[in-house]
């Protein structure tokens, strides 16, 4: 990329023309807020998705009538796939929401300067309870 650069040393300008080669090596590894932005972004997106694609599936099956909606609920009642979804489900409304509630937080004022921990709080809190959903649906999964 071409461009003007300026560099000011010890009070003096000198401005030249200069193809700029970005250092790449300066690069470092994403820190705990960009994870965490990139994690609600995937989510929201997927989250989106989801209600799209269920909205459009419910409504087919409403206005194809009554017979298809139950045909097509008791099948995904039934589906081991269908609640594998669900789980995977869950886990982006529970990394959304929390992380939602963590950015209401930081809106607030409150817990900036331990942004880190925080969110590690906050991915604990969602495993604990993905596992926790993960081990009362895994019965119905196997069965």
């Amino acid at each position: 990329m071409k461009g003007i650069r300026t560099v000011t040393r010890r009070g003096l300008s000198i401005s030249a023309k200069t193809e700029y080669i970005p250092n790449l090596s300066v690069w470092k590894p994403m820190a705990v807020g960009m994870w965490a932005w990139w994690l609600h972004r995937i989510t929201g997106l997927a989250l989106a998705a989801y209600l799209l694609i269920h909205v459009s599936l419910m409504s087919i099956a409403i206005l194809k009538g009554q017979e298809l909606f139950d045909s097509l609920l008791s099948m995904l009642m039934t589906s081991k796939l269908f609640l594998i979804f669900d789980l995977g489900l869950f886990a982006a409304v529970l990394i959304h929401g929390i992380n939602g509630v963590r950015l209401i937080l930081f809106d607030l004022g409150i817990g900036i300067r331990r942004q880190k921990e925080i969110f590690w709080f906050g991915m604990t809190l969602v495993a604990a309870l993905f596992i926790w959903s993960f081990l009362r649906i895994l019965p119905e999964i196997v069965r």
